[in-house]
């Protein structure tokens, strides 16, 4: 997919695995637990990496979106959508190449994103903060 999604032509745009790590930080920023991104390279059109997240409280699910929204649109990225953020149960955001889910963990295990696409594969990510993961029942997500 590879497209680009830097608003600014000034900026270097990501590659989207690296966009997706990007990602992935800006969530543990704010506390973001059991966060996992799939790979859907080939298997979908429009997007490359699903980043999953999930925040204990409707405040901290908006915090994150926030914060990542905020934090790319100072490297020159704009989301080409998003919604669900005044809700605080979910939110998405779209950057193209990669998609935020920011969910509590009920809208989590409602959505089972990562059981919809158990057979894809994940982005290693490295240097996980354990303190960010095992928070609650991961075997549901697991493939």
């Amino acid at each position: 997919m590879s497209q680009n999604t830097a608003t600014d032509t000034n900026t270097q745009p990501f590659e989207s695995a690296d966009l997706a790590r990007e990602l992935v930080e800006l969530t543990w920023d704010l506390k973001g637990l059991n966060t996992v991104v799939l790979d859907l390279r080939g298997r979908v059109s429009y997007t490359d990496f699903l980043v999953i997240t999930s925040g204990t409280s409707e405040r901290q699910v908006q915090a994150i979106g926030r914060h990542v929204e905020r934090s790319l649109r100072n490297l020159g990225y704009r989301a080409l959508s998003s919604e669900g953020m005044e809700s605080g149960r979910w939110a998405l955001l779209d950057y193209g190449d990669a998609l935020v889910h920011v969910f509590n963990t009920n809208a989590r295990q409602e959505f089972d994103l990562e059981g919809m696409w158990s057979d894809a594969p994940r982005l290693d990510l490295e240097d996980k903060p354990s303190s960010l993961y095992g928070h609650f029942d991961m075997a549901q997500f697991e493939s």
